[in-house]
């Protein structure tokens, strides 16, 4: 075998003993750990996983950051909601003021109405209100004078006068349901 070969290999184990003398131990390879089996762990503690103490360590601020948001959502919620009522008020104080508006009008017409057909004589009076709707037609005759509703009660159909007069009663005095 050539010298300087055999250098090598002496140069070789040389640094393979200085490893191992170092590492305190022979330079042969280890074989892997092995977990510890269920039994050795049940009787030993296993120390936490990093992921464990972090989780532990910011549980608290956390849980105040967490508080913090929902407080905060909370007032912007309200902020929103008191917002929606306000709106909500003002609508409803339109919309009464419609309807009074409203209100006011229809007594206006229906009191011009009531004074037409008042003037009209008991034939024609008859034939208008024979033609229109029930709940208006006794609206009508309740505004009239007693004997202004009666001569057109007298003009109209017996039929048509005895259903408005059935149901004048019943508005006036509901308690009383009286058949013809």
């Amino acid at each position: 075998m050539p010298r300087h070969l055999d250098r090598g290999r002496t140069f070789t184990l040389l640094v393979l003993a200085a490893v191992s003398i170092t590492l305190g131990g022979p330079a042969v390879a280890q074989a892997p750990r092995q977990k510890p089996q269920a039994r050795e762990s049940a009787l030993a503690p296993v120390p936490p996983q990093d992921s464990e103490l972090y989780c532990k360590n910011i549980a608290e601020a956390a849980s105040d950051a967490r508080i913090k948001w929902q407080t905060w959502k909370l007032i912007s919620l309200e902020a929103s909601l008191r917002d929606r009522i306000e709106e909500l008020q003002r609508k409803e104080r339109e919309f009464e003021k419609w309807v009074e508006r409203r209100e006011d009008l229809l007594n206006e017409v229906e009191d011009q109405v009531v004074s037409i057909i008042g003037r009209m004589r008991p034939e024609a009076a008859a034939a208008q209100l024979q033609t229109t709707d029930e709940e208006a037609a006794v609206g009508v005759l309740l505004k009239l004078k007693a004997r202004v509703a009666s001569s057109i009660l007298d003009e109209m159909e017996p039929s048509r006068a005895a259903q408005l007069t059935q149901s004048m009663m019943g508005l006036t005095h509901p308690e009383i349901q009286r058949s013809f």
